[in-house]
């Protein structure tokens, strides 16, 4: 071959070096994701479950009946939530695991409703556990009102139930 041929003899385009070295990357890419995947151990969702079981126990605890602690565990969203709130009322307060129980499956906030409850049973004499139970758990803001209640009771003598009612009543958004 002289010098002429290789003149004229077309030489490899820029494409066909690059497409091959672009094919390797890709399957070294490839492989390294498989590899990663491979290791990754599947289990089944143990979260799911373990928070069902966790409310199970914690209701059960709390003396609940075992149906009502079946069912209420599986309708709630947040099953941890439900069964620390019962909990938490129960210990913390005169009030029963079943009056409880109705209250915090009624409320959005279930840890916001025992926070309210024991809160105010813990700051104000007199108060009826029951009457403040559902108070904390018809307003939508459990904290909030909570702080209203004992505030009120401390600085203005208000009775108990006095107090529950002028939060109650009070607006949302005070202007």
């Amino acid at each position: 071959m002289t010098f002429s041929d290789k003149i004229l003899m077309p030489s490899p385009s820029p494409q066909k070096r690059t497409v091959p070295s672009f094919w390797r990357v890709c399957a070294s890419q490839l492989a390294t994701v498989s590899l990663f995947t491979l290791a990754i151990p599947i289990r089944p969702a143990t979260a799911a479950i373990s928070e069902f079981q966790v409310c199970a126990a914690e209701l059960l605890r709390a003396d609940v009946s075992r149906d009502l602690a079946a069912a209420a565990c599986a309708e709630v969203l947040y099953p941890k939530d439900l069964s620390l709130c019962v909990l938490k009322i129960k210990t913390l307060t005169p009030i029963g695991a079943n009056d409880a129980l109705v209250a915090c499956t009624r409320v959005r906030r279930p840890k916001e409703l025992a926070k309210c409850v024991v809160d105010i049973d813990d700051n104000i004499e007199n108060a009826d556990s029951l009457s403040v139970l559902d108070h904390c758990r018809r307003t939508l803001l459990p904290l909030r009102f909570a702080e209203c209640v004992v505030g009120l009771s401390r600085e203005i003598d208000f009775s108990p139930p006095r107090a529950l009612e002028t939060c109650i009543d009070a607006e949302d958004f005070p202007r």
